[in-house]
């Protein structure tokens, strides 16, 4: 049985590379995209072939420019002392409330990314270290650590032309160039677009979010603060395949592996809550969840693409069926032992952090992202000893304005990196965690606080969980037709 991979290792005398640009399908005549100017949906169309051309989804690229305005009409330029901001694990990325990849030969969605804003945080933060931030990531996405002295705002990236000049006329937004982190564009292998021999071409249907879910800070609400997307180009890298190899590749039953990720959502509102539902998928190989106040949704002041600490872990449980599953055992920390700890110059604030012994959570988090054993894991940005990911002396709300240092918290579990993932069709799937009630200390004040972790069983304090399954699919393809396992 045939894989695009193989045939992309076939004699390169019969293959030839190149790059094809796509302008959206629905572009308007001043190509610009924006929900306050009624156009949140941005369309692409990829072409099918007769031949088999296959597809490079992990270089594949979306590159636009980005313009932040205030005002009822959406002209003036932000004002460059104030603050409005996009969250820097996110970058571009916070603009995006879904993607949806259909195929044109099948008629029907392969993969479709719900709450991607707050998908792409995780796997970013989880993936890259602060030094890619500053570098390739701030390039392609506009993205940047969240530590305090490093957070450019949405005004800087208006306010310099080519000759580092702060003029009005040459204020032009910013250009940015990045991937779009969908599972079947990540999943390693090559996508034939063939018509027939492949899925007949793709169509990638991008829904942008609300302005008030987008720009955020303190002064974001009063500044009737807003986003604009233009000059939109989707470069996809493509591989033509001609000659006897093409032919022998149609002539077969040709199989392509591909993942997917699917979202959930639910609430906790107390210190002890189970997470619990029924994912109706097959072969899940991975889950993350990540949390954020609920209250913080939908409120322009605050952040909500923010990763946020709930409270200190006791214990997590995660379970198939009612019965602990993958893990045989509860995950615990020793976080109860940081209560006792006092800082060791009271005086200063800012001086000392406590940090918890979560290394279990955060090794199963960090292999659930990579897909793969904690040995493979590289570069970070969380870690048991840093305030991104460890420090215990973080309330609930730590980064939520976008002024001080944000957070990349999270818990994940892999469940198979090799095989054919979990079933989860019909059964189902719980996370039992257990919080401290009354466990962080506050950074804010100059002496040793206990603060309530906020979880008082109302939902004024409840927390939001936002639960990501990965999971494998296949499509069997051949003249003959497509056959879907999921």
């Amino acid at each position: 049985m045939n894989t695009s991979q193989g045939l992309r290792g076939q004699s390169p005398m019969n293959m030839r590379k190149r790059f094809v640009q796509l302008h959206p399908v629905n572009a308007t005549s001043g190509g610009t995209y924006s929900f306050k100017n009624g156009l949140p949906m941005i369309k692409f169309d990829i072409a099918s072939s007769m031949l088999p051309t296959l597809l490079d989804g992990g270089a594949l690229r979306l590159t636009g420019n980005l313009t932040a305005k205030q005002g009822a009409a959406g002209t003036t330029n932000l004002t460059a002392t104030e603050l409005n901001f996009l969250d820097g694990f996110a970058g571009i990325n916070h603009c995006i409330e879904s993607i949806t990849i259909s195929s044109k030969r099948l008629n029907s969605v392969l993969e479709r990314i719900t709450n991607y804003n707050r998908l792409v945080p995780s796997i970013t933060s989880g993936k890259n270290g602060m030094k890619d931030f500053e570098t390739k990531l701030c390039h392609f996405g506009l993205q940047h650590s969240t530590a305090g002295l490093t957070r450019p705002s949405l005004n800087v990236y208006n306010d310099i032309d080519r000759n580092g000049a702060v003029l009005a006329a040459n204020q032009r937004g910013q250009d940015f160039s990045t991937p779009l982190y969908c599972g079947i564009f990540q999943s390693g292998q090559d996508i034939d677009l063939s018509s027939n021999s492949g899925t007949g071409g793709l169509v990638i249907e991008i829904l942008l979010r609300s302005d008030v879910n987008v720009i955020f800070g303190a002064n974001a609400t009063a500044n009737n603060a807003t986003y604009n997307i233009s000059n939109l180009v989707l470069t996809a890298p493509v591989y033509e395949v001609g000659g006897m190899a093409a032919q022998s590749y149609q002539a077969q039953v040709n199989q392509f592996n591909f993942n997917t990720w699917s979202s959930m959502f639910q609430t906790i509102n107390t210190s002890s809550s189970v997470v619990a539902m029924t994912p109706g998928l097959g072969r899940v190989s991975s889950c993350i969840v990540n949390f954020i106040t609920a209250g913080d949704l939908g409120n322009q002041a605050f952040n909500s693409c923010r990763l946020g600490p709930v409270g200190e872990f006791r214990q997590l449980r995660w379970s198939k069926n009612g019965a602990l599953y993958p893990l045989q055992f509860r995950q615990q920390t020793v976080d109860q032992q940081n209560n006792n700890v006092a800082k060791t110059q009271a005086a200063n604030a800012f001086s000392y952090h406590t940090y918890n012994l979560n290394t279990d959570m955060y090794r199963t988090y960090l292999e659930s992202l990579t897909t793969d054993r904690y040995n493979k894991v590289g570069k970070t940005m969380q870690s048991y000893n840093s305030w991104f990911g460890g420090s215990t002396d973080r309330s609930q709300n730590s980064g939520r304005d976008g002024v001080t240092p944000g957070t990349c918290d999270g818990i994940g579990i892999l469940y198979d990196a090799y095989g054919s993932g979990v079933n989860f069709q019909n059964s189902v799937w719980s996370i039992e965690a257990n919080f401290s009630a009354t466990s962080q200390l506050s950074i804010e004040e100059t002496t040793p606080t206990r603060l309530p972790n906020g979880l008082d069983g109302t939902a004024a304090q409840s927390q939001a969980a936002v639960v990501f399954f990965l999971n494998k699919n296949t499509l069997m393809l051949s003249q003959a037709g497509i056959d879907v396992q999921r």
